[in-house]
């Protein structure tokens, strides 16, 4: 799919970038994306700025997630036990 420069980021892109921080920088992977941002925004990258915000925000949502799904499993593990 090709895509205009000035639309911005696709889903796919942003989900991309922020699967790729998760695995090489792990719990850590939120902080890296805010801090890409601060970078593109001193170098006035507006794009990358919007992605990288984006991708800190799939990040935070991704972990919330998981976070959730292992509340919920420790909670089904509990009720099996008793």
């Amino acid at each position: 799919m090709a895509r205009i420069p000035f639309m911005g980021s696709s889903q796919e892109e942003v989900v991309a970038v922020a699967t790729g921080l998760i695995a090489r920088f792990g719990l850590q992977a939120h902080d890296e994306a805010l801090h890409l941002a601060e970078v593109a925004t001193k170098l006035r990258f507006k794009r990358n700025r919007d992605l990288y915000r984006r991708v800190a925000r799939e990040i935070e949502k991704s972990f919330m997630e998981a976070r959730d799904r292992l509340k919920a499993k420790a909670g089904s593990e509990v009720g099996e036990q008793t």
